[in-house]
């Protein structure tokens, strides 16, 4: 899902006439842009409406104009408006921001003991955790076979750096640790098309033991074993909630056996082997069979029996959960002046629920939460006051390389012809909307992948040497030619379509119809409530157009976007593709750097020629943390959607005191 701060938000109708009649007041006409002074008092007057959307509202002529046809005409002004655009402009590139990320450096400090981690939290919607991808609670309480090594990424300046584990949720295969299963090897055998995985499951690994639980006292606190595995793996490929069920149609009910006592073997075609590796891998969070077997399911928290680092104690519905230190933690520090003391450092987790975002905020400015993250550019500078010499913070223009296009439909007019479809792309002015909502930092996201550095040699930038003209043409705002190719498509005097949204994608739209508009092409937006674009989405029976995440660059080798039914959107069944696709999943069972090369050399131009979908634009966004959490970095994820920084740090309590908080 993307991040709220990646998303245009508060512009409520209300508000934005707020906006119109204060900038009629104070003279701001198009192309002006306010100063501090004005924009502090529109904001006062528009209710605290964010920045980016008044500067799109008060200083861009394409907002501003579907505004002004709302409110009634405005008043006479003073200066020229800014004529429509008819010139070319190629898109600027990437913006740059000012360094504020910390230099990390190693420090001679020993890990101490103790201290309650605290963060903003989402309410849990379930506890089984065959039923989640990722939680931020469900991930420190269970574990998976296999996560992202620490040691390989910054580890407090004492790690190897081949990765931040930050906001990029790589996935990649060589930087991984056996959490459940000590080791692992994968095969092929082609005469009988026939992959294999045999996982050699850890020993000495036992469940938490929590006395007041009656679930952990079933179980109590007995050793993992390879039986314990095989019922995950079966249980998420078979129970028709399991998320891998649910995600992956091609490992339902596929061969899992126990082939000797501490080991497991899983057989399945070899097109379906990269898939196994990933996601058996990484998304099976194990939990004791006799749990199910008494209970029905583990929906209910006070069943929740894992082998992580915290053991669950308090959940209040929509507002707080409670971990502890489970004692009987198998893992130790890898790295640094801790190596080999045993995790975790601290003695509990809490967890918060602060959905409003001032509040949120305002709880870690006042040191009540130890970070924040998701905090957009214009918000950053607000955060630093609280205490610019001691905050650190880090920041990303890419959510886990995602992307959140307008997937157009090209089973049926009039996106059926790709000249439509590059004159939509064509008529949207990347570039304004890159400076007008984010400053010039950010990304424009060439489909369907945005840029992090993990996933580099699949990446093919505007300004890569290896972009065809023809697509750096498609990304050059241009409404003329796009008029002139709806000619060519047999639409001289423009089109009609529309957009599935819901309503928080209004304001972002709006911009994007008034540009479309200059080409002669009426966009309707078509707003429902969420339900009803999920239902459309998932059932494929939207009538245009419809906009969903690409999902994580990691994910890469699933092509959902590219093919097959599910996430498909644009309705994608084109030969080469598919040959394509086949040949990079087979490269990435061993060599996922080579099926990378082959994404970037044969895929992605042919992707961007085709014009599938309309790109979007997404700004920076920041973490911020105070300095008592120590041995942290700014860790988002330590592997493929896997929160579980927590058990390495440690909280420096002396340290917090002396500072006031």
């Amino acid at each position: 899902m993307r991040s709220d701060t990646n998303a245009i938000q508060d512009a409520k109708p209300e508000n934005v006439k707020v906006m119109v009649d204060s900038a009629k007041k104070y003279g701001i006409y198009y192309g002006i842009r306010p100063t501090q002074k004005e924009l502090d008092y529109l904001i006062k007057r528009g209710n605290k409406m964010n920045k980016r959307i008044l500067w799109l509202v008060v200083g861009s002529l394409m907002a501003l104009s579907l505004v002004m046809a709302a409110c009634g005409p405005a008043a006479a002004p003073t200066a020229p408006t800014t004529p429509a655009e008819t010139t070319p402009t190629t898109p600027a590139k990437l913006g740059e921001e000012p360094t504020q990320k910390e230099v990390v450096k190693p420090s001679a400090e020993v890990p101490k003991y103790g201290g309650t981690l605290v963060f903003n939290g989402g309410d849990i919607s379930t506890w089984d955790p065959s039923r989640v991808v990722t939680s931020a609670v469900i991930n420190l309480t269970h574990q998976e076979l296999w996560a992202g090594d620490w040691a390989r990424g910054i580890a407090g300046g004492f790690g190897t750096k081949e990765t931040d584990w930050g906001a990029g949720n790589n996935d990649l295969f060589d930087l991984k640790m056996g959490h459940l299963v000590e080791s692992w090897k994968w095969t092929v055998d082609d005469s009988k098309d026939q992959g294999t995985i045999v996982y050699q499951v850890r020993q000495g690994v036992h469940f938490s033991l929590n006395t007041n639980s009656e679930a952990s006292r079933l179980v109590n606190g007995r050793e993992v074993t390879a039986d314990d595995i095989l019922y995950t793996l079966k249980r998420a490929t078979t129970d028709t909630f399991a998320y891998v069920y649910r995600s992956n149609v091609e490992l339902r009910n596929i061969d899992i056996t126990k082939t000797a006592p501490w080991e497991i073997t899983v057989k399945v075609p070899i097109s379906t082997l990269i898939s196994v590796i990933s996601r058996l891998g990484d998304t099976m969070l194990t939990s004791p069979p006799e749990l199910v077997t008494k209970y029905g399911d583990l929906q209910n928290w006070k069943n929740s029996v894992g082998t992580g680092p915290f053991m669950v104690t308090e959940y209040v519905p929509g507002s707080t959960v409670l971990l502890l230190r489970n004692p009987n933690f198998w893992m130790k520090d890898p790295v640094g002046p801790g190596k080999g003391n045993q995790l975790p450092y601290l003695d509990s987790v809490k967890t918060i629920n602060l959905p409003d975002v001032s509040t949120r905020q305002a709880a870690f400015r006042t040191g009540k939460i130890d970070f924040i993250s998701g905090i957009a550019r214009e918000d950053a500078p607000q955060m630093r006051k609280a205490a610019p010499e001691l905050i650190r913070e880090t920041s990303s223009t890419s959510n886990q390389g995602r992307g959140t296009p307008l997937h157009m439909r090209i089973d049926k007019p009039p996106f059926n012809d790709v000249r439509v479809r590059r004159a939509m792309i064509m008529a949207i002015d990347f570039n304004s909307i890159l400076q007008g909502l984010y400053g010039g930092v950010g990304q424009i996201i060439t489909f369907p992948y945005s840029y992090i550095p993990e996933y580099a040699e699949l990446y093919l930038g505007l300004n890569d040497p290896e972009m065809p003209a023809s697509v750096k043409e498609l990304y050059t705002y241009n409404p003329e030619k796009a008029k002139q190719l709806l000619k060519e498509a047999g639409y001289p005097n423009g089109l009609k379509t529309e957009a599935l949204l819901t309503s928080t994608q209004v304001d972002y739209y709006s911009i994007l119809k008034d540009m479309l508009s200059k080409a002669n092409i009426d966009l309707t937006l078509d707003i429902k409530d969420s339900a009803v674009v999920n239902n459309q989405r998932d059932a494929r029976t939207f009538n245009s157009m419809i906009t969903d995440t690409t999902g994580p660059v990691a994910a890469f080798y699933y092509a959902r976007r590219l093919q097959g039914q599910e996430g498909n959107h644009s309705f994608i069944n084109d030969p080469y593709i598919n040959e394509a696709v086949t040949r990079m999943r087979r490269a990435a069972i061993f060599d996922l750097h080579e099926a990378m090369r082959i994404y970037k050399k044969d895929i992605f131009p042919y992707v961007l020629e085709q014009a599938y979908a309309i790109p979007d634009v997404i700004g920076s966004t920041y973490r911020f943390w105070w300095p008592w959490l120590k041995n942290y970095s700014g860790e988002n994820t330590v592997g493929y959607d896997d929160p579980i920084w927590p058990q390495y740090i440690w909280y420096d309590e002396g340290l917090k005191k002396s500072l006031g908080y």
